[in-house]
Protein backbone atom coordinates (compact mmCIF):
# COMPACT_ATOMS: atom_id res chain seq x y z
CA UNK A 1 0.00 0.00 0.00
CA UNK A 2 1.78 3.45 -0.94
CA UNK A 3 1.16 5.85 1.51
CA UNK A 4 0.59 9.28 0.49
CA UNK A 5 2.35 12.21 2.53
CA UNK A 6 2.01 16.18 2.10
CA UNK A 7 3.90 18.63 3.78
CA UNK A 8 2.69 22.13 4.40
CA UNK A 9 5.05 24.99 4.78
CA UNK A 10 3.71 28.02 6.12
CA UNK A 11 6.02 31.10 5.55
CA UNK A 12 4.91 34.11 8.40
CA UNK A 13 6.81 37.35 7.54
CA UNK A 14 7.30 40.33 9.68
CA UNK A 15 4.60 39.33 12.39
CA UNK A 16 4.95 39.47 16.19
CA UNK A 17 2.82 36.12 16.82
CA UNK A 18 1.30 33.51 15.29
CA UNK A 19 -1.53 31.64 16.30
CA UNK A 20 -4.02 29.02 14.08
CA UNK A 21 -7.31 28.36 16.42
CA UNK A 22 -6.89 25.04 14.13
CA UNK A 23 -3.18 24.08 14.83
CA UNK A 24 -3.05 25.11 18.17
CA UNK A 25 0.46 23.21 19.21
CA UNK A 26 1.91 24.81 16.39
CA UNK A 27 3.88 28.63 16.63
CA UNK A 28 6.56 30.35 17.74
CA UNK A 29 6.53 34.66 18.99
CA UNK A 30 9.02 36.71 17.81
CA UNK A 31 9.39 40.15 19.54
CA UNK A 32 10.48 43.04 18.02
CA UNK A 33 9.63 42.66 14.43
CA UNK A 34 12.59 45.25 13.11
CA UNK A 35 16.21 46.00 14.48
CA UNK A 36 17.45 49.51 13.60
CA UNK A 37 21.14 50.23 13.97
CA UNK A 38 22.71 53.56 13.57
CA UNK A 39 26.44 53.22 13.54
CA UNK A 40 29.34 54.61 12.02
CA UNK A 41 32.08 52.63 10.09
CA UNK A 42 34.44 49.92 12.22
CA UNK A 43 31.79 50.41 15.16
CA UNK A 44 29.64 48.10 17.14
CA UNK A 45 26.26 47.51 18.61
CA UNK A 46 24.34 44.88 20.01
CA UNK A 47 19.85 44.41 20.31
CA UNK A 48 17.67 41.80 21.64
CA UNK A 49 15.19 39.47 20.37
CA UNK A 50 12.84 37.65 22.07
CA UNK A 51 11.72 34.20 20.99
CA UNK A 52 9.05 32.67 22.63
CA UNK A 53 7.73 29.15 22.50
CA UNK A 54 3.41 29.14 23.08
CA UNK A 55 2.84 25.66 22.79
CA UNK A 56 2.99 22.73 24.88
CA UNK A 57 6.11 20.63 23.07
CA UNK A 58 9.86 21.31 22.60
CA UNK A 59 10.62 23.08 19.54
CA UNK A 60 13.95 22.82 17.74
CA UNK A 61 15.05 26.61 16.69
CA UNK A 62 17.12 27.61 13.86
CA UNK A 63 18.49 31.25 12.75
CA UNK A 64 19.85 32.03 9.33
CA UNK A 65 20.01 35.18 7.41
CA UNK A 66 18.98 36.48 4.24
CA UNK A 67 18.33 40.29 2.22
CA UNK A 68 15.20 42.01 1.47
CA UNK A 69 14.17 44.53 -0.80
CA UNK A 70 11.32 46.15 -1.93
CA UNK A 71 9.66 46.05 -5.22
CA UNK A 72 7.91 49.31 -6.66
CA UNK A 73 4.97 48.84 -4.93
CA UNK A 74 5.96 48.09 -1.20
CA UNK A 75 6.09 44.25 -1.57
CA UNK A 76 8.95 42.55 0.20
CA UNK A 77 11.00 40.49 -1.83
CA UNK A 78 13.08 38.13 -0.86
CA UNK A 79 17.02 37.72 -1.46
CA UNK A 80 20.08 34.81 -0.35
CA UNK A 81 22.60 36.77 1.98
CA UNK A 82 25.11 39.18 0.63
CA UNK A 83 23.48 39.30 -3.21
CA UNK A 84 22.38 43.15 -3.13
CA UNK A 85 24.41 46.18 -2.63
CA UNK A 86 22.85 47.90 0.50
CA UNK A 87 23.57 44.16 2.44
CA UNK A 88 24.41 43.86 5.83
CA UNK A 89 23.98 40.29 6.58
CA UNK A 90 27.54 39.63 6.67
CA UNK A 91 27.76 42.22 9.63
CA UNK A 92 25.62 40.33 11.53
CA UNK A 93 26.34 37.56 14.40
CA UNK A 94 23.93 35.81 16.42
CA UNK A 95 24.50 35.46 20.64
CA UNK A 96 24.40 32.82 21.58
CA UNK A 97 24.13 30.52 18.80
CA UNK A 98 21.93 30.18 15.42
CA UNK A 99 20.33 26.62 16.81
CA UNK A 100 18.84 26.09 20.36
CA UNK A 101 15.98 24.55 22.29
CA UNK A 102 12.63 26.21 23.57
CA UNK A 103 10.78 24.11 25.84
CA UNK A 104 6.87 24.81 26.13
CA UNK A 105 6.20 27.91 27.33
CA UNK A 106 9.65 29.12 27.41
CA UNK A 107 11.38 31.86 25.80
CA UNK A 108 14.70 32.31 24.74
CA UNK A 109 16.65 36.20 24.85
CA UNK A 110 19.26 36.38 21.64
CA UNK A 111 21.68 39.31 21.20
CA UNK A 112 21.83 40.33 17.69
CA UNK A 113 25.39 41.81 17.10
CA UNK A 114 26.06 44.42 13.78
CA UNK A 115 29.65 44.90 13.32
CA UNK A 116 30.13 47.90 10.38
CA UNK A 117 33.38 47.31 8.62
CA UNK A 118 35.49 50.27 9.04
CA UNK A 119 35.75 50.40 4.74
CA UNK A 120 32.40 50.18 4.29
CA UNK A 121 30.58 51.85 1.57
CA UNK A 122 28.61 54.78 3.15
CA UNK A 123 27.14 55.65 -0.18
CA UNK A 124 24.28 53.30 0.39
CA UNK A 125 22.94 55.53 3.14
CA UNK A 126 20.95 52.22 4.64
CA UNK A 127 21.91 48.74 4.69
CA UNK A 128 19.42 45.78 5.49
CA UNK A 129 19.21 42.31 6.16
CA UNK A 130 16.40 39.80 7.43
CA UNK A 131 16.69 37.14 10.19
CA UNK A 132 15.14 34.29 9.75
CA UNK A 133 13.29 32.23 13.00
CA UNK A 134 12.63 28.80 11.69
CA UNK A 135 10.99 26.17 13.41
CA UNK A 136 13.09 23.11 13.08
CA UNK A 137 10.87 19.80 14.13
CA UNK A 138 7.22 20.17 11.83
CA UNK A 139 4.53 19.96 14.05
CA UNK A 140 1.46 17.42 12.74
CA UNK A 141 -1.59 19.11 12.00
CA UNK A 142 -3.57 15.98 11.51
CA UNK A 143 -4.71 14.51 8.07
CA UNK A 144 -6.70 15.88 5.42
CA UNK A 145 -9.91 14.60 3.50
CA UNK A 146 -7.51 11.86 1.66
CA UNK A 147 -5.80 11.10 4.83
CA UNK A 148 -2.32 13.02 3.90
CA UNK A 149 -0.14 13.51 6.94
CA UNK A 150 -0.26 17.57 7.37
CA UNK A 151 3.32 19.31 8.59
CA UNK A 152 3.44 22.57 9.36
CA UNK A 153 7.03 24.54 9.81
CA UNK A 154 6.68 27.99 11.17
CA UNK A 155 9.36 30.86 9.82
CA UNK A 156 9.23 34.53 10.93
CA UNK A 157 11.24 37.38 10.02
CA UNK A 158 12.93 40.21 11.45
CA UNK A 159 13.81 43.57 9.61
CA UNK A 160 17.34 44.82 10.28
CA UNK A 161 18.09 48.58 9.25
CA UNK A 162 21.83 50.33 9.70
CA UNK A 163 22.31 53.69 9.15
CA UNK A 164 25.54 55.60 9.28
CA UNK A 165 23.36 58.83 9.89
CA UNK A 166 22.62 59.47 13.60
CA UNK A 167 20.20 61.95 12.95
CA UNK A 168 16.79 61.17 10.84
CA UNK A 169 17.37 62.87 7.27
CA UNK A 170 14.11 62.09 5.62
CA UNK A 171 12.82 63.48 2.68
CA UNK A 172 10.09 62.24 -0.16
CA UNK A 173 9.61 63.57 -3.62
CA UNK A 174 6.52 63.29 -5.73
CA UNK A 175 6.05 62.24 -8.97
CA UNK A 176 2.66 61.73 -9.95
CA UNK A 177 -0.61 60.86 -9.17
CA UNK A 178 -3.04 59.94 -11.06
CA UNK A 179 -6.20 57.89 -11.48
CA UNK A 180 -5.83 54.49 -13.13
CA UNK A 181 -8.37 51.53 -14.31
CA UNK A 182 -6.85 48.54 -13.44
CA UNK A 183 -8.17 45.60 -15.72
CA UNK A 184 -10.06 42.40 -14.89
CA UNK A 185 -7.92 39.42 -13.92
CA UNK A 186 -9.62 35.97 -14.76
CA UNK A 187 -7.53 34.08 -13.18
CA UNK A 188 -8.03 35.73 -10.00
CA UNK A 189 -11.13 36.13 -10.53
CA UNK A 190 -10.67 39.88 -9.65
CA UNK A 191 -12.90 43.01 -11.58
CA UNK A 192 -11.69 46.02 -12.85
CA UNK A 193 -10.82 48.76 -10.45
CA UNK A 194 -10.51 52.31 -10.53
CA UNK A 195 -7.55 53.19 -8.51
CA UNK A 196 -5.50 56.59 -7.62
CA UNK A 197 -2.00 55.84 -7.99
CA UNK A 198 0.25 58.11 -6.00
CA UNK A 199 4.02 57.48 -7.41
CA UNK A 200 7.30 58.81 -4.94
CA UNK A 201 10.86 58.35 -4.60
CA UNK A 202 12.68 58.42 -1.13
CA UNK A 203 15.28 60.92 -1.51
CA UNK A 204 16.49 60.95 2.61
CA UNK A 205 19.41 59.20 3.73
CA UNK A 206 16.81 57.19 6.41
CA UNK A 207 14.07 54.71 6.56
CA UNK A 208 10.57 55.90 6.68
CA UNK A 209 7.38 54.56 8.73
CA UNK A 210 4.30 56.85 7.21
CA UNK A 211 1.05 57.15 6.63
CA UNK A 212 -1.02 58.42 3.87
CA UNK A 213 -4.25 59.98 4.17
CA UNK A 214 -7.04 60.38 1.34
CA UNK A 215 -10.28 62.64 0.53
CA UNK A 216 -11.97 63.30 -1.92
CA UNK A 217 -14.32 66.35 -2.61
CA UNK A 218 -17.02 66.15 -4.66
CA UNK A 219 -16.70 69.29 -6.66
CA UNK A 220 -20.47 69.87 -7.18
CA UNK A 221 -22.03 68.92 -4.16
CA UNK A 222 -18.94 69.95 -1.75
CA UNK A 223 -18.96 66.26 -0.12
CA UNK A 224 -16.83 64.77 0.72
CA UNK A 225 -15.49 61.48 1.25
CA UNK A 226 -12.27 60.22 3.46
CA UNK A 227 -10.96 57.19 2.49
CA UNK A 228 -8.92 54.25 5.01
CA UNK A 229 -5.25 55.61 5.28
CA UNK A 230 -2.46 53.29 4.56
CA UNK A 231 0.61 52.79 6.07
CA UNK A 232 3.78 52.29 4.55
CA UNK A 233 7.54 51.46 4.41
CA UNK A 234 10.19 52.73 2.65
CA UNK A 235 14.23 52.93 2.11
CA UNK A 236 16.55 55.50 0.62
CA UNK A 237 16.46 54.96 -3.15
CA UNK A 238 12.77 53.44 -3.41
CA UNK A 239 10.69 54.43 -6.19
CA UNK A 240 7.36 53.38 -5.24
CA UNK A 241 4.23 53.08 -6.31
CA UNK A 242 1.49 53.39 -3.34
CA UNK A 243 -2.52 52.43 -4.90
CA UNK A 244 -5.57 53.14 -3.19
CA UNK A 245 -8.74 51.63 -4.88
CA UNK A 246 -12.06 53.89 -4.77
CA UNK A 247 -15.03 52.60 -3.06
CA UNK A 248 -17.47 50.38 -5.43
CA UNK A 249 -20.43 52.99 -4.31
CA UNK A 250 -18.62 55.97 -5.19
CA UNK A 251 -21.06 58.75 -7.50
CA UNK A 252 -20.45 59.34 -10.18
CA UNK A 253 -19.01 63.12 -10.98
CA UNK A 254 -15.70 65.22 -10.96
CA UNK A 255 -13.79 64.80 -8.05
CA UNK A 256 -10.80 66.89 -6.05
CA UNK A 257 -8.51 63.81 -4.73
CA UNK A 258 -6.15 64.59 -1.85
CA UNK A 259 -3.41 62.90 -0.64
CA UNK A 260 -1.35 63.73 2.13
CA UNK A 261 2.03 62.08 2.68
CA UNK A 262 3.23 61.91 6.71
CA UNK A 263 6.32 60.54 6.55
CA UNK A 264 8.06 61.44 10.35
CA UNK A 265 7.85 62.06 13.72
CA UNK A 266 7.78 65.93 13.63
CA UNK A 267 4.44 65.95 11.16
CA UNK A 268 6.55 66.30 7.86
CA UNK A 269 4.11 66.57 5.21
CA UNK A 270 3.89 66.06 1.42
CA UNK A 271 0.30 66.86 -0.42
CA UNK A 272 -0.90 66.01 -3.78
CA UNK A 273 -3.95 66.74 -5.34
CA UNK A 274 -5.80 65.20 -8.39
CA UNK A 275 -8.70 65.86 -10.35
CA UNK A 276 -10.43 63.53 -12.24
CA UNK A 277 -13.81 62.52 -13.28
CA UNK A 278 -15.53 58.87 -12.26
Amino acid sequence: MLTSWKTSYLLLFFSLWFVSPAHSQVGITVSPGRLYYRLPPGSRGSQKINVGNPTTRELEIGISIGDWDYDSLGNNISYPAGSIAKSCSQWIQVMPGSYFSLPPNQQQNLDIMLSVPADADVSVPVHTAMLYITQLNPSSAGSNINGASINITVRMGVKLYHSFEQQDNRDIEIIDFADKTVAADNKTKTPSLRCLDLLFNNTGKTWIEGKIKWELLDEKTGDKTKLEPLDFYSIPGDKRTVRKVLPGDLKRGRYNATAIINYGERDELKVAELEFDY
